[in-house]
């Protein structure tokens, strides 16, 4: 016999539960629930496409995104770094002007001076300008001509205390006692440039400098508040970094560390 309740054998024959064959409302029902079963998987299979196609969309808008961004980020970094090469040629500019104007106003008044010297009948040689008397000391600094150097620094600084290189000239006499090892000069020639010139852009390199002397003579404790002074008021020089360096070392080595 091939047909059962008019359904293929095979079919009827899957279905018999039991020992018995199943009614003809029971196979509706199953086919039913197989149709039910098939749309719901369908659905599903489309959620999940959707799905899918959302997440590509998403992770598309996302790398464009980013790809935007970085875009942006380059160019702002292009801008920084022509602004700060603009303002690095504008302080020089600022600084030669001051040096040709320290000049100019030292010549015209050591002029005034011989003038009013020759007519009291003495004979008067007129001060070199600022900046000759200042390349003079630097260049004995280069030569590791160092007690030189500091005898002209010293010089220029009484006779022009407040020029544009005053602070410079007296963190170089600091340089040039430490060159010669003598840790106490050195201290007081660094502390100089921070009193005398606070608002220098000296102060930074003088503050580092400090902080070694202090260590040559065995005071870290002392060396690491100035290191860590530089490092809360100037965090974007260029000392930071090896000071951070030397903190890091120091704070190693003690005892508490």
């Amino acid at each position: 016999m091939r047909v059962a309740f008019g359904f293929p054998f095979g079919v009827a024959g899957f279905l018999v539960l039991g020992g018995c064959l199943a009614t003809s409302q029971e196979i509706l029902d199953l086919r039913g629930d197989l149709v039910r079963l098939q749309t719901s998987l369908g659905e599903q299979q489309k959620s999940q496409g959707a799905f899918q196609d959302t997440l590509k969309d998403t992770q598309s808008s996302l790398q464009t995104n980013q790809a935007d961004l970085l875009t942006r980020m380059d160019d702002l970094i292009r801008r920084l770094e022509a602004l700060s090469s603009q303002l690095v040629e504008s302080d020089d500019r600022m600084t030669s002007l001051a040096t040709r104007m320290d000049d100019l106003d030292k010549n015209t008044s050591n002029r005034l001076d011989a003038v009013l010297t020759t007519l009291q009948g003495v004979k008067s040689i007129p001060a070199p300008s600022p900046s000759r008397f200042y390349e003079a000391g630097y260049k004995e600094f280069t030569q590791r001509r160092y007690p030189q150097a500091i005898q002209i620094f010293q010089t220029y600084l009484e006779q022009y205390p407040d020029t544009d290189r005053a602070p410079k000239a007296q963190y170089t006499i600091g340089a040039s006692w430490f060159a010669q090892k003598n840790w106490e000069e050195a201290l007081t020639a660094y502390d100089a440039v921070l009193t005398t010139y606070p608002k220098s852009v000296q102060v930074p390199s003088a503050l580092f400098q400090k902080g070694l002397v202090l260590e040559e003579m065995g005071k870290p404790e002392e060396a690491k508040v100035v290191y860590e002074l530089l490092i809360k008021k100037y965090p974007h020089r260029d000392e930071i970094r090896p000071a951070k360096e030397r903190l890091k070392i120091l704070k190693s080595a003690s005892p508490a560390g």
